[in-house]
């Protein structure tokens, strides 16, 4: 049985009463953020506040108090993807055997301004030496999709349709893994940024579309939603151009919308390089 949430912050303040080195523990994302409703494959993400970082990252034996740790991942002491925290933060990514995943950083204490800094969804929950600001309710609003200047608006639909005739050129050579690349890569990305624009006109901004888009569904119409899943199928080269196909016309029918809901020149990119891939196919 998967532990609960008592018990594991039960853990967690005991873990803290009982060693020195750790002066300050927090809670961070998912489970601070109001916008998130509670389910059972949560992640915990602590931050412990701790005096010598050094001395927890020796040796990981004391991880084994969380539990027994299926799969563990360490960034900073990785090699080939380089870390993303400042120097002397340290990470651990654990899985565990009753299917709780725990993402634990330690930070020195001198950093505890930069950290407090980081981040709007952070949540005290021990801090022996009363050294924590007063902090606001958590809220992820400064991720929310702002609404965009025109020229966002053409720079997105430029970089869209340039990516179509990439792909484009991959398919005629037979070349899946690059054209699919492609379509992964940047066109993608530029799709679902016009959709959040389309969605953010008929919702208003600023709009919250979740982590990675994953809320975007609820804001398109049903038919947009099986548009943007028929994308998703790039297993041969005709599903592809299939696929290339579709996301041009979802792309062009949100831009043009969203122009028009905010008043911004339509950019002509669309007629123009469906003309230019008609004209390459041309050349089988």
């Amino acid at each position: 049985m998967m532990r609960d949430s008592v018990e594991m912050f039960a853990l967690f303040k005991d873990v803290v009463r009982s060693d020195e080195r750790i002066r300050t523990m927090t809670l961070e994302g998912s489970r601070v953020n109001p916008a998130v409703t509670p389910d059972a494959w949560q992640d915990y993400d602590l931050t412990f506040l701790v005096t010598d970082v050094g001395s927890f990252t020796r040796s990981d034996e004391w991880l084994a108090r969380f539990g027994d740790i299926v799969l563990m991942q360490k960034p900073e002491a990785m090699e080939l993807f380089p870390p993303d925290f400042p120097t002397g933060w340290f990470s651990y990514l654990m899985l565990f055997s009753d299917g709780v995943k725990i993402d634990l950083t330690l930070i020195p204490c001198e950093d505890w301004g930069e950290y407090f800094a980081s981040d709007s969804l952070i949540r005290v929950l021990y801090d022996k030496d009363g050294i924590c600001p007063s902090l606001p309710e958590p809220t992820d609003e400064r991720f929310w999709l702002q609404k965009p200047p025109s020229a966002h608006v053409r720079d997105c639909a430029n970089e869209f349709y340039f990516a179509c005739t990439y792909a484009a050129r991959g398919l005629l050579r037979d070349e899946l893994l690059f054209a699919n690349w492609t379509f992964e890569q940047i066109l993608r990305i530029e799709l679902l940024r016009m959709l959040e624009y389309v969605a953010g006109t008929r919702n208003g901004f600023p709009l919250n579309t979740g982590k990675h888009d994953k809320w975007l569904p609820r804001f398109l119409t049903a038919d947009e939603q099986a548009g943007l899943l028929a994308t998703y199928r790039l297993d041969s080269v005709d599903a592809t151009w299939n696929a290339l196909r579709s996301a041009m016309d979802l792309f062009e029918r949100a831009m043009v919308e969203t122009c028009d809901s905010l008043g911004y020149d339509r950019p002509d990119d669309g007629s123009k390089t469906s003309v230019y891939i008609d004209a390459l196919e041309g050349l089988q």
